[in-house]
């Protein structure tokens, strides 16, 4: 290891105050280099042993008062296709655009491949009788999945029946039908893409009776002016704290749309507490991943 990189690790380590900014190349010598850096001309050494070319655009690392010109900004072809030959010079057709080197060798002939070296400027090298077939790209990484549990409280609750709404509690009986609000906070947060492991309801019931609540999904984000409307809905027999739902339905509140809450579309003679009564009633816990 060169004792400019030694040096380099050194100051890195320590912590020191380092900027990187951008300059152009001017001159080499045995001991280092000069680059221009906004309106000065400033001394510097080689960080790598990457030589530019003179007028070249490098990246410079300022590590406290010490300067290191860390090689070019733009990336280097790693070869071309000759397109024509003169004297010693060579005008390869590259990935980047053409490029015009010296050469070794016997004169290569149009349409051949070489190699090209960069060090101090573009050297041409080897031919090959045919172009080399482009790497293939590495796959992307999978993407990677993680558990969430996400629980949402409602924002609003009540229930409706034929002159309006009328408690702030949840009634599911012959007369009533009542609903949680949550805004767009599902969809806001769990993506399309998720996939969804459970979903389940937290009940703070007064009293249960009869047949059980029929459980649905509602389209409404808040409280609507009139009756709720409800999609796929499903009887299940409640209790006190957390309640399972069909799995299915945190794929449609995942979406929106159609489906921002739950409700119950009458069934027995269930109330569950109001918001005031108890924050956590009618909350939401969606177990997925994503």
């Amino acid at each position: 290891m060169s004792d400019d990189v030694t040096l380099l690790l050194k100051l890195i380590a320590a912590k020191t105050t380092v900027r990187s900014l951008v300059g152009t190349f001017v001159s080499a010598s045995a001991t280092g280099c000069e680059v221009d850096v906004g309106n000065g001309r400033v001394p510097a050494r080689f960080g790598t042993g990457y030589l530019p070319e003179v007028n070249e655009t490098v990246n410079v690392l300022f590590i406290d008062d010490d300067v290191f010109v860390m090689g070019p900004t733009t990336t280097k072809a790693p070869r071309g296709t000759v397109v024509s030959v003169a004297a010693s010079l060579v005008t390869l057709d590259t990935d980047y655009g053409p490029v015009t080197a010296p050469y070794g060798g016997d004169p290569p002939a149009t349409g051949q491949v070489m190699a090209l070296r960069w060090h101090g400027g573009p050297f041409a090298m080897g031919v090959a009788s045919t172009t080399p077939p482009a790497p293939v790209p590495p796959e992307p990484p999978a993407a990677s999945t993680t558990p969430h549990v996400d629980t949402f409280q409602a924002i609003d609750a009540g229930s409706f029946n034929r002159y309006g709404w009328q408690q702030a509690q949840v009634w599911a009986s012959d007369s009533y039908q009542g609903a949680w609000f949550y805004g767009t906070k599902i969809p806001d947060t769990i993506p399309a893409s998720a996939s969804i492991q459970k979903v389940e309801i937290y009940l703070s019931p007064t009293q249960i009776r009869f047949a059980p609540p029929n459980f649905a999904l509602h389209a409404h984000p808040t409280k609507p002016g009139g009756a709720p409307t409800y999609g796929v809905e499903q009887a299940v027999g409640a209790a006190e704290g957390w309640l399972t739902l069909p799995t299915q339905w945190g794929d449609y509140l995942k979406a929106g749309g159609g489906s921002f809450g739950v409700g119950v579309d009458h069934g027995g003679y269930s109330i569950f507490r109001s918001l005031s009564q108890d924050g956590m009633s009618g909350a939401l816990r969606i177990s997925s991943t994503y």
